[in-house]
């Protein structure tokens, strides 16, 4: 069982996305940064190829098209899927930094799609939470 936002936890986590539906040209790079975290500070940076999830990059990468900012206890929510990424926007439980259009528009069909959500489902049942 991996540890949530370890090296073995993002590895799962790009992994297991890599298999989405193909949706040609939703296409984005969107950096995570999640605060407060048992493990400290964590950063990664997915980058979506046609709407599955090419490539996961560990720590403070400066190629992104927007970053998403999470408090440790919102990011566990977010991703069991238990927080709603327009709630979480509209309350102030994430912040956006660069083209947050690319993440709450363009990007939406993935981070918001019934695949994404039932990875992340399997996956926390993997995963533990501190």
């Amino acid at each position: 069982m991996a540890v949530f936002l370890s090296e073995e936890w993002l590895e799962e986590l790009a992994e297991t996305n890599s298999n989405l539906p193909e949706q040609k040209e939703v296409d984005g790079r969107v950096k995570f940064v999640i605060t407060s975290t048992p493990l400290g500070k964590i950063q990664f940076c997915l980058k979506i190829v046609s709407g599955k999830v090419q490539e996961l990059v560990s720590g403070a990468s400066k190629d992104s098209d927007v970053t998403v900012t999470f408090r440790y206890p919102d990011a566990v929510a977010w991703f069991k899927g238990e927080l709603d990424t327009d709630l979480a926007y509209m309350s102030g439980q994430c912040k956006f930094e660069g083209d947050y259009t690319r993440f709450m528009y363009h990007l939406r069909s993935v981070f918001s799609g019934d695949a994404w959500s039932t990875n992340l489902e399997n996956l926390a049942s993997n995963t533990q939470f501190e």
